[in-house]
């Protein structure tokens, strides 16, 4: 009897070590295999069927340099929050990042990608079992493949990684998408501060104001975005300077109309007048930027959950009213640039009355003295206003939102590659 129970023992211990070894070998194969998410577009919902968490996947790839084109296209990923997540979610991102920062000293020819996908098919493996294969593009098109060897998920894993890796993917997009509209809020502000001699100072600090505004609200803090109910306090934010905008933009709009109505002028009150129009044409300009930059703020704090076509809804409205105005300026130019028979291309205009009569033997000698000089200052306004403007809309460019989210590790630094550059 006591060799049965020492056997039983024995078999007890065998078995307890064959399942700690094995657990341990999976794991280690696992990192071998440096993991990632895999997520499906159709995630976003709350709600997720069996179906769709049993597709997830976790996954890495080690790729070569000249896998990524352009190195400028990559964004460094800095906030210690979302380095945070994208370690936690990707561990073996930062260890293979690291490695690859080691073994750069000899070859400088590796680099890690993890991708977040949306709705990516990968096909099946023949070289490694339980695997599937992967593509990676150069500049001439497909480079190269990987192997990726999935982690077995249950759906509870499955949900919470899906939570975990839309959680990612949205903090490093949005981080991305911010940095660019602040970086053009900036330059919006700089033209702002070029208008001179601008009488209605109430107006000038409304407009200063509500860039500022906006600036602020542009500065990418993870802790909002990572809040639904301070997400959607900045978005009424973003609804009450848009009104704001859209007044003053109806002011600019009278005001450059109200020029058309100035005919009675001689050549300097239209010097005079075309240094106002100058102001109020930067002004309008600007509004109409602002206004794009609130409905792309208003996109980016819905994380991708409301259209860019629905959150810049009043965009062609008010375009429309900025062109309708436009036109009335360019007829009032036309009138007075013929008027005063000006050269834009020559900087110059035709002597007329009494200036004309006094130079007419002079223009017999020489051709030139039958015109007037037109300072370069004033054709650049003639020019600017008379051409017009268009804002850039980005409703049909790819959003960002909608495509995979491949985060990059390259020697020790962790980047976000868009996927409009990785095209």
């Amino acid at each position: 009897m006591e060799y049965v129970v020492i056997g039983i023992i024995v078999v007890i211990a065998v078995v307890l070590g064959g399942v700690l070894w094995w657990k341990g070998m999976k794991n280690k194969k696992l990192l071998e295999a440096n993991v990632i998410l895999k997520q499906e577009s159709k995630l976003n919902s709350s709600k997720l069927s069996e179906d769709d968490m049993n597709r997830l996947m976790i996954q890495l790839e080690q790729l070569p340099l000249e896998a990524i084109s352009d190195e400028r296209n990559l964004m460094e990923i800095t906030d210690s929050k979302i380095l945070a997540r994208v370690n936690n979610l990707v561990p073996a991102l930062f260890q293979g990042g690291n490695a690859a920062a080691n073994a750069v000293q000899a070859s400088g020819k590796v680099l890690y990608q993890a991708v977040i996908p949306a709705g990516a098919k990968l096909a099946k493996s023949q070289d490694m079992a339980g695997a599937v294969r992967g593509i990676y593009h150069g500049a001439e098109g497909v480079s190269g493949h990987a192997n990726l060897v999935a982690v077995n998920n249950t759906a509870n894993v499955a949900a919470n990684a899906a939570a975990a890796a839309m959680g990612v993917a949205s903090m490093v997009v949005g981080q991305y998408y911010m940095t660019q509209i602040n970086a053009e809020l900036s330059e919006i502000s700089e033209g702002i501060t070029k208008i001179s001699d601008f009488q209605d100072n109430e107006y000038k600090s409304k407009v200063f104001a509500l860039v500022a505004q906006i600036q602020k609200a542009a500065k990418f803090q993870v802790n909002i975005l990572d809040n639904d109910e301070l997400r959607i306090s900045e978005i009424a934010n973003l609804n009450n300077w848009e009104q704001e905008c859209i007044q003053l933009l109806g002011q600019a709009n009278l005001t450059i109309a109200g020029f058309s109505k100035k005919n009675d002028l001689d050549y300097d009150e239209y010097e005079k007048e075309l240094g106002e129009a100058q102001n109020w044409f930067i002004y309008q300009k600007t509004l109409m930027e602002v206004m794009s930059k609130i409905a792309e703020l208003k996109h980016t704090l819905h994380l991708g959950a409301v259209s860019r076509e629905q959150c810049g809804a009043l965009l062609p409205i008010y375009s429309k009213q900025v062109q309708d105005a436009l036109n009335q300026l360019c007829s009032w130019h036309q009138v007075q640039v013929e008027k005063f028979k000006i050269n834009v291309e020559e900087s110059n205009r035709k002597r007329t009355g009494f200036d004309s009569f006094i130079h007419t033997i002079p223009g017999w000698i020489n051709e030139k003295n039958r015109y007037r000089s037109v300072s370069e200052n004033t054709v650049k306004k003639i020019v600017d206003q008379t051409n017009r403007y268009d804002i850039p809309q980005k409703t049909d460019m790819i959003d960002l939102f909608q495509e995979d989210v491949k985060i990059i590790a390259k020697e020790g630094k962790i980047y976000y590659l868009p996927q409009e550059a990785a095209q």
